[in-house]
């Protein structure tokens, strides 16, 4: 991300545009309308330069996320195992020091 002013509530202020039409941060870095640091082409970058996203697997500026939260369910990834009085979950110790459930 770029870097921004916020308002009162942590808000970024709107995005200003340079003569050249892109949009910089606060530093002048180039960004997109979400406020990631992009290269010429559009590449989601990091501080360095570095190429973390290529445009074309943005969508509407974002990058894609690695679980679709809407739908996400928490005990599908989650062990077998009970829980002691405390609501603190009772896992097993391996002799090589590793714990795992039921």
């Amino acid at each position: 991300m770029g870097t921004f002013e916020k308002d009162s509530n942590s808000v970024i202020i709107p995005l200003q545009a340079t003569k050249g039409g892109y949009l910089v941060d606060n530093l002048g870095r180039r960004v997109n309308d979400k406020g990631y640091l992009i290269d010429p082409s559009g590449n989601i970058t990091d501080l360095n330069n570095k190429l973390i996203w290529k445009s074309s697997d943005l969508k509407n500026g974002e990058f894609p996320k690695i679980f679709p939260f809407t739908k996400f369910n928490i005990a599908r990834v989650q062990g077998d195992f009970e829980m002691n009085p405390s609501g603190n979950p009772m896992l097993k110790k391996a002799t090589n020091g590793k714990l795992y459930d039921n």
